[in-house]
């Protein structure tokens, strides 16, 4: 069954643009198809990564948020909220970034690796960045110590980099 606001502006996807409908027919015909509202799923390991369109502005209209990206399987299955499907597939990849990082998090911990940090909050930096933020520059060094192939760290940050860069640890010949 699919519950609407009263009054609230339906929406149905037009090349991935959200965009008005009027006709209520053919807006529930739309949000009855799981693929028209089904952006992307992917399973990581314990953890799953989804996100839908909602058919409505979940937001405001200076701050629109017409999709949901939510990475179930965590203590904290907070939902991001989006408004057009590129910054939500952004979205998305944060969250399996996060779910990587979980599984490697608690592998390196059964090994007796303590690598553990609070993360006060995250933002997204388009077009290709995810910054996660740390308590403190050291918080950040003692998560990771150097740059990897999508990671980076800048000051009290931990940078997810959606496209892969080539970075050389000066202390290593190795090429991430």
């Amino acid at each position: 069954m699919i519950l609407m606001m009263q009054g609230a502006q339906r929406y149905i996807l037009e090349n991935k643009v959200p965009v008005p409908c009027s006709d209520e027919n053919q807006w529930r015909e739309f949000m009855r198809n799981k693929d028209n509202i089904l952006i992307a799923r992917d399973e990581i390991g314990p953890y799953t990564v989804v996100t839908v369109f909602l058919g409505f502005n979940h937001g405001t209209a200076s701050k629109p948020k017409f999709f949901q990206t939510t990475c179930f399987g965590t203590d904290s299955a907070r939902p991001k909220y989006s408004k057009d499907c590129s910054w939500a597939m952004l979205q998305h990849r944060g969250k399996i970034a996060c779910a990587e990082g979980l599984i490697r998090f608690f592998k390196e911990k059964e090994a007796g690796i303590d690598r553990s940090f609070s993360c006060l909050d995250y933002e997204v930096h388009p077009p290709n960045e995810i910054h996660f933020i740390l308590e403190s520059e050291e918080a950040a060094k003692k998560a990771m110590p150097f740059n990897k192939k999508h990671w980076e760290r800048r000051e009290n940050r931990v940078i997810f980099c959606v496209t892969a860069r080539i970075i050389c640890d000066r202390n290593s010949d190795e090429t991430y």
